[in-house]
């Protein structure tokens, strides 16, 4: 497994503990659509949130740098909507969240950063 790899893991897990500890309920991690994936998908006061993790070491660049590609939104809603499908899902209550982890490797710290409703 390469290093990107186990640093977006770990990512994942702070991410799903601090929404664990906000009071979301974790449905399911990873879901994937054809070659598309939703990192983490929670409810939370009836609402379906799906939640997109970037995990970066962090550098001046990584603090000013948009995490996510134009490209990156829509295959993130074409994985929603899929999903909303098959679970007969209300497209009203739902939210795209983005947590953004900044990994200090020096420090061996975290910190994450939590934008709700991104659409």
């Amino acid at each position: 497994m390469t290093n990107n790899k186990n640093l977006g893991n770990k990512g994942e897990i702070l991410a799903k503990e601090y929404l664990l500890h906000h009071g979301y309920k974790i449905i399911t991690n990873n879901y994937h659509f054809n070659h598309l994936e939703i990192d983490l998908i929670a409810q939370q006061q009836g609402y379906t949130v799906f939640v997109e993790v970037k995990t970066r070491i962090k550098t001046p660049e990584s603090l000013n740098e948009n995490p996510l590609a134009k490209w990156q939104t829509k295959n993130l809603k074409r994985a929603i909507d899929e999903y909303c499908f098959n679970n007969h899902i209300d497209l009203e209550k739902i939210r795209l969240d983005l947590i953004v982890v900044l990994v200090d490797t020096s420090r061996q710290t975290a910190t994450l950063k939590h934008y709700q409703d991104i659409f």
